[in-house]
């Protein structure tokens, strides 16, 4: 059962859907589910830069807490930090807590404090707590020792850029989940002509299935270049 603060979920963004770099040879998508099927305590940090899976993953492991029966919450911080700590009183009861831009409290010690309270009391109910950011927990600056010593104790993950091949797999993947299909040669034209952040390439697919069960076209290059005026 998922608990809803005001957040949309992604359901395209599941275990099945996430396409790991080649280093990581499927082991973060294994350690997490097995963190969420435990019932004992887990605490895992995934680090990397905007567009390479954090929140993709994140929203897997929501997912994947519904599937098997338990209470999960996705937490982004960029749309709850302007309201006060208070919000998240309660989700000490949740089975797998996922914390996304943790980075973005480094400024923020109330939030900070309320993190910090809200991981002991999940270590006692032994949850599952998934934080994701930007730096990795020793590069966070915080302005709380107590929690920069909490967030070390979790399992850090690293994500990688994905290769161009890898990119190329997630768009065609990620279209047929979308349901429609994308050839690896729109694949490859979308990332040598647009900017190869996947969360911009992600929102570009969106546009095509719009565009392309609106306009009953299948998707080509030179419909990409129609819809995308490029």
């Amino acid at each position: 059962m998922q608990l809803l603060l005001p957040v949309t979920y992604n359901s395209t963004q599941t275990f099945s859907s996430f396409v790991e770099s080649e280093g990581l040879a499927g082991l973060v998508v294994k350690e997490l589910k097995q963190a969420i099927d435990s019932d004992d305590f887990t605490a895992h940090y995934l680090a990397g830069q905007h567009g390479v899976g954090c929140t993709h993953l994140l929203n897997a492991a929501c997912h994947y807490a519904d599937e098997i029966g338990k209470s999960s919450i996705l937490l982004p911080l960029e749309q709850v930090l302007a309201a006060e700590p208070g919000l998240i009183d309660g989700l000490d009861s949740v089975d797998v807590v996922c914390i996304d831009n943790i980075h973005l409290v480094a400024d923020n010690h109330e939030w900070q404090t309320a993190l910090f309270n809200l991981f002991n009391a999940l270590l006692q109910n032994k949850a599952t707590v998934i934080f994701a950011g930007h730096e990795t927990p020793a590069n966070l600056a915080l302005s709380l020792p107590d929690l920069a010593s909490r967030l070390q104790w979790c399992t850090l993950y690293q994500l990688p850029e994905l290769t161009e091949a890898l990119k190329i797999e997630a768009l065609i993947q990620h279209a047929h989940l979308m349901e429609f299909e994308v050839t690896e040669e729109v694949a490859k034209f979308m990332i040598n002509r647009l900017p190869r952040n996947m969360i911009f390439l992600m929102q570009a697919l969106d546009t095509m299935a719009k565009q392309s069960i609106a306009r009953k076209r299948v998707v080509t290059v030179p419909f990409v270049k129609d819809v995308l005026g490029i």
